[in-house]
């Protein structure tokens, strides 16, 4: 690999998909910050607004991510990612022309849809572009995406649409005139086109890593990680806490308003800034660690994803129940910093231990039991429990019993399972030295059976 492309250019495609990954959260994240023009003018309920923001986008999302990770894993996986770019920036452009419940609903369908090959086919990628070796610190990087991109949601796309109300109503072309939360959709979705353009820029790497017909599972990915469950689970289940830490998220404007007094404002500004600083702070974090941790050894990844959440369970559990909003802030911070690190470690880990022709489905898989379980288990279980104190100010104890009860178990079995990961891992580099002989001159992918 590295004698057909140089480090420049690999290190290039890592930053092109970042971006890719980066714009997908700002385009899902853009109608959060229009919820009151749009019950405004479409006579929207709280119920219909949080359909649209939650199931729309994410149960239509989950549904098509195995398939598109089973065709990923036969395709080009560069051009299933351009037209991915495409299909989400013409239905973020068209709900700029919805004027109705139903319309916009079907927009979000048509989002979950293009963004569901963001990560498989970006993380099958980038395992083909770089050996073990730097394997681990390339993926690491690519994870920062959702950090950025929800910060700059927060950030940039606050800004933006406080712009757009100021100026008002605008005529577009001579297709009339647009309301401010119109022109914000349009404003994201049409320069996002420009992405699938630099995606052409990109050569589909050779499918590395890829074991012998005799030793390959050719009947299923979820077959095969099934008959390896304790390796595939451990980093599924640290990899599913915290995506259900990170549910938390949602909580702290209700949090910060009726245990500390802030206000909105206050809240959405100290949030998209903590996406857009400990989001980084933490992938650096993963990359210093993925070293320093790893030292070469092949469970560096899954030790990150570890590190991560001994940093963000306590301070999760500790931050809705500080004494001050200043406290609060400063542990939610160091709370961002360990979500951050162990977003980036998951995904690594499971690339050290999943073979080549079936990278794609494997994270398929994976990011579809993260995200079934991890809001699953987060925001309905802590509104009950804060219901079932009576009072909303009960708010902050919910959320530290729920990082416990669900944080302290997880560390435990983590711990325990990492031998079983490392003998995976070095099972399967293992077989991919002993296969190395015969690999050399495979490069066109064999047929690999359906799912």
């Amino acid at each position: 690999m590295e004698q057909r492309t140089g480090a420049l250019y690999r290190w290039y495609v890592v930053v092109l998909l970042l971006l890719v990954f980066v714009l997908s959260y700002f385009d899902r994240y853009i109608l959060s910050l229009l919820v009151e023009p749009i019950k405004k003018a479409m006579d929207l309920s709280d119920f219909q607004v949080g359909l649209l923001m939650g199931p729309a986008f994410s149960t239509f999302n989950v549904l098509v991510t195995i398939p598109l990770g089973l065709l990923a894993d036969r395709t080009s996986r560069k051009w299933l990612l351009v037209a991915g770019i495409v299909i989400w920036c013409m239905m973020t452009t068209m709900s700029g022309f919805a004027m109705s419940f139903l319309p916009l609903l079907f927009f979000r369908f048509g989002l979950g849809l293009g963004e569901a090959v963001v990560s498989p086919c970006s993380v099958s990628m980038i395992s083909d572009y770089f050996n073990r070796r730097e394997r681990a610190r390339a993926i690491s990087l690519y994870m920062a995406g959702p950090y950025l991109g929800a910060g700059l949601a927060f950030l940039l796309g606050g800004y933006l649409v406080s712009a757009l109300h100021d100026s008002g109503p605008m005529h577009l072309f001579g297709l009339g005139s647009f309301e401010p939360w119109q022109l914000a959709f349009f404003l994201v979705g049409i320069p996002g086109l420009l992405f699938a353009l630099l995606m052409l820029t990109v050569r589909e790497p050779a499918r590395t890593e890829r074991l012998a017909p005799q030793q390959g599972p050719q009947a299923s990915a979820l077959r095969y990680m099934l008959q390896r469950w304790r390796g595939f689970g451990v980093v599924t289940l640290g990899a599913t806490c915290n995506f259900a830490m990170s549910t938390l998220t949602l909580w702290n404007v209700p949090l910060f308003q009726r245990v500390y007094g802030w206000n909105v404002a206050e809240i959405g500004a100290v949030t998209g800034l903590f996406y857009f600083t400990a989001g980084p702070i933490g992938t650096a974090l993963a990359l210093w660690a993925s070293n320093a941790l790893g030292k070469g050894k092949e469970d560096s990844a899954m030790r990150v994803l570890i590190l991560g959440l001994f940093i963000t369970v306590p301070a999760s559990a500790l931050y809705p129940i500080m004494p001050s909003a200043q406290w609060a802030v400063v542990a939610m911070f160091i709370a961002f910093i360990g979500k951050s690190a162990a977003t980036a470690g998951g995904p690594a880990a499971l690339q050290m231990i999943t073979p080549g022709e079936m990278r794609s489905r494997s994270v398929a898989i994976f990011n579809t039991v993260i995200t079934l379980v991890g809001p699953l288990l987060g925001p309905p279980l802590i509104g009950a429990a804060t219901d079932w104190m009576g009072t909303p100010k009960a708010i902050g104890v919910a959320l530290s019993g729920f990082v416990v009860i669900i944080g302290l178990p997880t560390l435990l079995f983590v711990c325990l399972g990492l031998k079983h990961y490392r003998a995976l891992a070095a099972d399967m580099a293992e077989t991919l030295r002993d296969e190395a002989p015969r690999a050399g001159a495979r490069v066109a992918p064999t047929c690999i059976s359906s799912m």
